[in-house]
């Protein structure tokens, strides 16, 4: 049964973001990269349906809609990503693997939307990224990160790395840790299949900038990381 869904949520998702695309790069044509966002949304909403997976948030009510975000989560699967700019209800782009710009499709799809590339094995390069990444935050985009660095390979959250608070203590912004729950049920890295079912996206309390600024980066982290933990049991 798991097979059939899969087979249709792939097709669906690879259909959908070619037909999409032409969307995505008019609006940098049009030079505004905000105007086709709730079509993005929209996609981004259907993709995990197609495969059977009902979404459900929590803690929106938490978030300022005038504020702009360094948004933390937990990496588990593709679906994170898609996820994180569906359902954050804010204007999000992500700081993603530079392989990932390489992808057929995908690749040109969050090239288009203006997703930041980052490197993990040059660190100039990655320290640019972040860089360009505070900027982006200081226009009024908010930014979507995954701490960890890659996709969990057995479930268990990895331990973080030091670039997400490098970037969110210079862009003097509120941090929120959001948690991704039941991806890992519905799948795994090591399966293409994808199980029907029910997921939730969990935002935590903002941590305030000023509470940011008073803290390590090891502080910082672990408090981020402890909580996340607490939230997926």
């Amino acid at each position: 049964m798991f097979i059939f869904t899969s087979i249709f949520g792939y097709i669906f998702t690879i259909t959908v973001l070619i037909l999409g695309l032409p969307f995505i790069l008019l609006q940098n044509v049009l030079k505004n990269k905000r105007f086709f966002d709730p079509l993005v949304k929209f996609i981004c909403h259907l993709i995990p349906l197609s495969f059977g997976i009902r979404v459900k948030t929590v803690g929106k009510e938490l978030l300022d809609p005038e504020k702009s975000y360094v948004f933390i989560a937990n990496h588990v699967n593709i679906f994170d990503p898609v996820l994180l700019f569906g359902f954050i209800p804010h204007y999000v782009r992500g700081v993603e693997l530079e392989s990932h710009f390489n992808l057929p499709v995908w690749g040109a799809v969050i090239r288009g939307l203006g997703n930041i590339p980052i490197s993990q094995k040059d660190v100039k390069s990655a320290i640019e990224s972040l860089e360009k990444a505070g900027k982006v935050i200081k226009g009024g985009t908010s930014i979507a990160m995954f701490p960890e660095g890659h996709r969990t390979r057995d479930g268990k959250l990895q331990p973080f790395q030091r670039g997400p608070f490098r970037l969110v203590r210079n862009a003097e912004v509120d941090m929120v840790p959001v948690v991704l729950k039941g991806l890992w049920e519905r799948k795994t890295i090591h399966s293409l299949l994808v199980k029907p079912g029910t997921v939730e996206i969990i935002f935590s309390n903002p941590i305030p900038a000023q509470e940011i600024q008073e803290s390590s980066d090891r502080e910082l982290r672990s408090r981020s990381r402890e909580l996340i933990q607490e939230i997926l049991g």
